[in-house]
């Protein structure tokens, strides 16, 4: 007989629904993207492509199968933070007026924030010799990664991704909109970077947003070469640690003045 009140069993019964939740995540921003590049007019696609390389064949089925062990790790961990909340140790709160509308918008902030240090650091770390093979090499076999690659991890490395919404709800009292608005952003950057090809607005990557985000280029180059580009959503990091591609902000240019038909970026 299970116990309504225990945070284990309350977890257990929450984790289906999260699956399901978590599933639909990865699934409908990377079929949106790959929807949108299957549509592209070749003219357009070739303008806006960053690599000269293609997916080798089978790895599309790749990407989704260990995206799927992701999916799993991810809603585990939901489960667990399902738990967490009910015992006391994390911190969702549900009263939006609670800390109200300002605490909010400032949460996700900070989210994002931390998220990106999170990921810098732990991905830089994950490319050490000693821990690559085990924790990063299944996402570097995208050399030409597409968007379905987005959670295509090793079990470490998922382990080492979703322990971080855990952490944050320990220190940060966070409301499920935020959770929410933060897994969102999350997922949407992610299946843009590795989509191959740039969608955003050519004035946005010449301006605000080429200047303090990362692109799909910046991203590809990281798996093209390895040794660079490992922030996720801001350059920030890079460039304040020099890890950033030293031919980056000319490739970025590059693309930028490229004209409307024209050949993709040759691979680095």
């Amino acid at each position: 007989m299970t116990d309504p009140t225990c945070p284990f069993d309350l977890a257990v019964r929450a984790w289906p629904a999260i699956w399901l939740i978590d599933l639909m995540r990865y699934l409908i921003p990377a079929s949106a993207v790959a929807l949108v590049l299957a549509l592209l007019p070749a003219a357009a696609r070739l303008s806006r492509q960053v690599r000269a390389r293609v997916p080798a064949p089978g790895q599309r089925r790749l990407e989704f199968l260990h995206s799927m062990l992701t999916v799993l790790v991810f809603s585990a961990t939901g489960a667990l933070i399902v738990a967490g909340v009910h015992a006391g140790v994390l911190r969702l709160y549900t009263d939006w007026a609670a800390f109200g509308a300002a605490y909010g918008l400032a949460s996700f902030v900070v989210l994002v924030l931390a998220h990106d240090t999170w990921f810098y650091w732990t991905h830089r770390l994950m490319h050490r010799p000693a821990l690559f093979r085990w924790l990063h090499r299944t996402h570097h076999r995208s050399v030409a990664p597409t968007p379905w690659a987005a959670y295509s991890f090793a079990l470490g490395e998922a382990v080492v991704q979703a322990v971080f919404l855990p952490l944050a709800l320990w220190v940060l009292p966070l409301h499920p909109a935020v959770v929410f608005m933060f897994l969102a952003h999350m997922i949407v950057r992610n299946v843009l970077g590795h989509a191959g090809v740039e969608l955003l607005p050519r004035a946005w990557l010449a301006g605000w947003w080429g200047r303090w985000f990362t692109t799909t280029l910046h991203h590809d180059l990281h798996h093209a070469q390895g040794g660079h580009n490992f922030g996720l959503y801001f350059r920030g990091w890079d460039r304040l640690c020099g890890t950033e591609h030293p031919d980056y902000a000319q490739r970025l240019e590059q693309l930028v003045r490229r004209p409307k038909m024209a050949a993709p970026l040759p691979s680095p």
